[in-house]
């Protein structure tokens, strides 16, 4: 993967499977994605249900909100975490987690 590819380059091109447009083209009209929305993270959680990759990418989520709150929690705190968005940092971070899932590193 290009260093240049940055997270949501790369949902958009590995994961969604669209054109992603450098900041030129997008002047005339397209607008990339921008990740921080319900209906980006729906498309996302969409596609990785139709690769029946779901519960592999739940297990992965899980293991990830376990370090990210560095406590135990229950089940039913972990559904109203993935499924909660309060606001568009939350979708942000979602999809962000969706690049990981699908092999996305930071930049080093």
């Amino acid at each position: 993967m290009p260093e240049e590819m940055n997270w949501k380059k790369f949902l958009e091109e590995e994961v969604l499977h669209e054109i992603w447009h450098e900041s030129k083209i997008a002047e005339y009209g397209h607008c990339n994605r921008t990740y921080d929305n319900f209906g980006d993270v729906l498309s996302l959680y969409e596609v990785i249900f139709n690769n029946n990759k779901w519960e592999e990418f739940g297990n992965y989520l899980y293991s990830r909100w376990d370090d990210l709150f560095l406590s135990q929690r229950t089940t039913r705190e972990y559904v109203r975490w993935l499924l909660y968005f309060a606001n568009n940092k939350d979708y942000e971070d979602r999809c962000r987690l969706a690049a990981e899932f699908y092999g996305w590193e930071k930049e080093k």
